[in-house]
């Protein structure tokens, strides 16, 4: 027969499961999942694309080519928290799946999964077998800030660099914080449906704008003092590697007078896959 702590183990993890994935996580979903990381670091393979030979003559020499592979390197973050309840406080709480304690946990968690891959779209990514070969964003997939903030010729821009390396149309998104959704709401260019759609993300609900669906998050990092570096990206563009996906434990612990520890982690860590496929559109604001 299972103890009264391993049960409260087992709800408390089914729960604070739901939380992050249902409440909280924001941009994580929008970008490659990869879910079999292990070891210190982890790897996406990548293939070259190449262009077709012409067949110039009759009974002509065939031409074999080598596949060019790369990949990406994946470095994990552990992350963690773990209140105590001493126990002369009120820890009836723990045995209430939506308590304070642990949303608090369960939100902790979910913003820090958003930072990682918010800073994986501008951060230094590294290549190579063994991935020692550092890969920055190119000038040519940055549109600077001018002293704006964001407007319609910079979405349009986005949209047209995306474009012209032929990156798919489906799974794009545009990731800015809630400053850029008040310059979408000013846009005059902007028609009455796509108002409606812009509108909608002040409610909370998602919304679409020259091909890209736009998220609000305060987790994108400043380029400067002012400037935030948003983002306008295809979904596998970016990944996100998951070494431990969640570790959720109430214990009681003697040596602190048998408290309870409510503990949950998680480890993961996100980089960028592709340059062509990330357009860092830096806002004033």
């Amino acid at each position: 027969m299972a103890s009264v702590t391993e049960a409260l183990k087992n709800q408390y993890s089914d729960n604070i499961q739901h939380l992050v994935q249902q409440t909280m996580v924001k941009v994580a979903p929008t970008v490659h999942n990869k879910t079999d990381c292990s070891g210190e670091q982890s790897f996406q393979d990548q293939l070259a694309s190449a262009d077709a030979r012409v067949k110039t003559a009759r009974n002509q020499e065939v031409v074999n080519d080598d596949p060019q592979y790369d990949r990406r390197k994946i470095i994990p973050t552990y992350y963690y928290r773990a209140p105590l309840v001493d126990k002369m406080d009120k820890i009836q709480m723990l045995k209430d799946p939506t308590s304070e304690l642990v949303q608090n946990n369960a939100f902790a968690l979910a913003r820090a999964k958003d930072t990682q891959v918010c800073a994986a779209f501008s951060a230094t990514a590294y290549s190579g077998k063994a991935g020692t070969t550092s890969n920055t964003v190119p000038s040519t997939q940055i549109i600077v800030h001018s002293s704006a903030g964001l407007n319609m010729t910079k979405i349009r821009e986005a949209k047209k660099k995306l474009d012209e390396k032929e990156v798919m149309s489906d799974g794009r998104s545009f990731a800015v914080s809630a400053e850029q959704i008040e310059d979408l709401l000013a846009i005059e260019e902007v028609t009455s449906a796509d108002y409606a759609q812009i509108k909608a993300l002040v409610n909370g609900n998602p919304g679409t704008l020259v091909g890209f669906n736009f998220i609000q998050t305060e987790r994108l990092p400043e380029f400067s003092s002012g400037v935030r570096n948003c983002a306008a990206y295809h979904k596998t563009g970016v990944t996100l590697g998951i070494w431990l996906d969640l570790l959720a434990s109430i214990d009681i612990l003697a040596a602190k007078h048998f408290s309870a520890q409510v503990y949950a982690g998680q480890s993961y860590g996100s980089t960028r896959l592709e340059e062509e496929k990330v357009v860092l559109v830096q806002c004033s604001e």
